[in-house]
């Protein structure tokens, strides 16, 4: 591998980052994960992400600095709910030689989040798959989130700017969901948009009043059971940490996906649970009409996401994506007809 001003291309770095040589310390196996936007490798005790040269929606990470700056925030962010997790960034860096080391000396070819591994039987989708959530986990889940939310900085609205923000999101939503090219139920998706604006005027006092109350919140923005681990304390990684906007959240609103994503996976139980554990630590009241009014937006938005893939050629043949869409769009006119049926009870 050559030094100077070559340019060292993803195949190369992945190559390096495959061999245990590459790592601080000794490791003797590595384990890799790649997601959407990143891979991710095991190493021990350790766990190093390295960041996609990719340009999506919201997120353009096509050079070096741009990628430091992403990783950055994301261990800002993710301090606020694993504090002994994330434990810097560091560079992939070239050394005198040419050979590419994880924290070596030399010019930074691409920066890595280093992380503490936490133990897979301990995430909560991994327990759900199980069958063994414990309660007092859950519980402890439900506090740490209440306490968190209310420590992050609250944003201002006023009820009709916030009921403006919430109708923007779902025409952002419809227009999305019904692109061509997705090919999606046109008549589905329409007919699921138009009883959840319905429900949002039902709820529009409740929601305007939480608004002034000050529950809209810099939260988490991807709270799914695979981010929570069930340690002691209890972490959650993994925070949206590339639009702001996208993480302003009233914190009903995230814990209303979370309860989505754990009846997903067939553990309704669990998402209550922390709930509930939250409310009686938040003091949090809102009636069911305004939860499953929440559910209805976040299993869209949830819809919206995985269509997507419809659209993206290294995953669109991974899984059958239009029918899980699909399922999501159905799954949110139930909550928005239900709300509608319980709202103010």
């Amino acid at each position: 591998m050559a030094c100077g001003t070559s340019v060292i291309d993803a195949t190369q770095k992945l190559q390096a980052l495959r061999s245990p040589a590459c790592y601080p310390g000794a490791a003797s196996s590595i384990e890799i994960i790649e997601t959407h936007f990143a891979w991710i490798f095991m190493v021990g005790p350790h766990a190093y992400k390295m960041k996609k040269p990719v340009h999506h929606i919201d997120l353009d990470l096509r050079t070096l600095a741009a990628r430091k700056r992403n990783c950055d925030e994301e261990v800002r962010l993710n301090r606020r709910l694993a504090p002994d997790v994330y434990h810097g960034v560091v560079a992939l860096a070239r050394t005198a030689d040419g050979t590419l080391r994880v924290a070596g000396e030399g010019e930074p070819v691409d920066w890595l989040i280093w992380m503490r591994r936490l133990p897979a039987h301990l995430m909560l989708d991994r327990a759900i798959g199980a069958g063994r959530v414990p309660a007092a986990s859950l519980q402890q889940v439900g506090i740490r989130l209440a306490r968190f939310y209310r420590q992050q900085n609250r944003h201002s609205y006023l009820p009709p700017e916030y009921l403006a923000r919430l109708d923007h999101q779902i025409r952002e939503d419809q227009r999305a969901l019904l692109a061509p090219e997705l090919q999606l139920d046109a008549a589905g998706v329409q007919a699921m948009i138009d009883i959840t604006r319905r429900a949002m005027d039902v709820c529009s006092g409740e929601l305007g009043h939480r608004a002034l109350e000050g529950r809209i919140v810099d939260a988490h923005g991807d709270l799914r059971p695979e981010h929570i681990c069930l340690s002691d304390p209890p972490c959650i990684i993994d925070a949206l940490e590339f639009s702001a906007d996208l993480r302003t959240l009233d914190a009903l609103e995230e814990l209303a996906f979370l309860m989505v994503e754990c009846e997903v996976a067939g553990a309704a139980d669990v998402g209550v649970q922390i709930l509930d554990a939250y409310g009686d630590e938040s003091c949090d009241r809102f009636s069911p009409g305004l939860l499953d009014f929440y559910r209805a937006r976040r299993t869209t938005v949830r819809a919206k996401i995985i269509a997507w893939h419809l659209c993206d050629p290294s995953v669109m043949h991974l899984a059958p994506w239009a029918s899980r869409a699909g399922a999501y769009i159905e799954m949110a006119e139930r909550y928005a007809r239900r709300s509608m049926e319980t709202s103010g009870s």
